[in-house]
């Protein structure tokens, strides 16, 4: 298979970290020119082709299907372009954990891809939020002192050198449970770790949108409740709409972060290889849904920074972006959350 990876490449943090922005530089584009252009979920949650972004300029996009009408090549080999660009273009984000799967299934070997790959910023700041395994498994093995819950590699490392016959007991026991050699039980550790990373990952994005998106419902109603345009139907409907979407969505993802709390808390005394894999299927089946509506959240987010940094705006002004930025797509980001996988119900995930 080919590696996905352009020799020489340098990607910046902001690019792989990003939910919704792909360079392509890191996939295997022929087309010289084309790989310097970056593949992105835009605000109205298009998949578009940015051609460049500047300050006061805006965005240039382009649909995929117009690449042969801006880069000219040898036939064949743009249509391999676009093929692969038509496949990655319907992921449902483009952050690290949506593009392995996406790339595995496209057929390019991601074993190689540091493309693929959080930033170490952007790791240490998720570590923090694991502290659901990280503190069960400290208290667990060394007691509640000693270990910083927030640094799972210094951990995993102590419990590949154990530092004291208890604590050396307790890891044989962990690792008979587990049905794994000692000497295996840092890697599974650590795998369980990248696990439970991408879960924060979308967490870490979600408690950055949560407070803006109360304050994008707080600045609709400063116009829907004390400007003219109470009495404009059109306007007054758009705005309720969109306040809906957002009101249930953010209702409704907190609820599935607060399902993961309940569900992937471990008994360390009573671990077994099936709760590592209980967790595991927990977050693979909510994984697509949680990466698109959080990438939608995020570029409808950032649209709205960008234009409004300030908040303020006149009532036309922000009449005319909930109309034509915020409103596109919101009813079907609210599709994709209300059929994901529920914790309340028997018959489906986290049951």
């Amino acid at each position: 298979m080919p590696d996905a990876m352009r020799p020489g490449s340098v990607i910046a943090d902001f690019d792989r970290d990003s939910i919704h922005t792909l360079p392509l530089s890191v996939l295997p584009i022929s087309n010289t020119a084309l790989s310097k252009a970056r593949l992105i979920k835009n605000h109205r949650l298009e998949t578009r082709i940015e051609l460049f972004r500047e300050a006061g300029m805006g965005s240039g996009q382009i649909a995929i299907d117009e690449v042969p009408d801006f880069f000219p090549g040898e036939p064949g080999a743009l249509q391999d372009d676009l093929s692969l660009l038509m496949r990655i273009g319907q992921l449902p984000a483009f952050d690290p954990y949506s593009l392995r799967i996406g790339l595995r299934q496209a057929g390019i070997d991601v074993l190689t891809v540091d493309a693929l790959q959080l930033s170490p910023a952007k790791r240490a700041e998720l570590l923090p939020l694991m502290r659901n395994i990280t503190r069960p498994l400290i208290a667990h093995l060394y007691g509640n002192g000693g270990v910083d819950p927030d640094d799972l590699n210094a951990l995993i490392r102590l419990i590949a050198n154990p530092d004291t016959p208890k604590v050396r007991a307790r890891i044989q026991s962990m690792a008979a449970g587990l049905q794994v050699s000692l000497d295996a039980l840092p890697d599974m550790l650590e795998d369980y770790g990248d696990t439970y990373l991408a879960l924060s990952y979308y967490r870490s994005y979600f408690q950055y949108a949560f407070p803006v998106l109360k304050r994008i419902q707080d600045w609709m109603h400063e116009v829907m409740d004390n400007s003219y345009l109470q009495k404009n139907a059109n306007a007054q409907r758009s705005f309720k709409e969109v306040e809906d979407v957002l009101v249930h969505v953010s209702a409704s993802v907190t609820r599935r972060f607060d399902g993961f709390d309940r569900n992937t808390e471990i008994n360390w005394d009573k671990v077994t290889v099936g709760t590592f894999r209980h967790v595991r299927d927990l977050i693979s089946q909510h994984q697509r849904s949680l990466a698109e509506v959080i990438c939608g959240l995020t570029v409808k987010i950032y649209e709205w920074e960008q234009r409004f940094p300030q908040g303020g705006g006149s009532p036309d002004k922000r009449a005319e972006f909930v109309t034509t930025d915020l409103k596109p797509g919101m009813d079907g980001l609210w599709g994709v959350e209300r059929r994901a996988p529920k914790f309340d119900d028997p018959g489906r995930a986290g049951a």
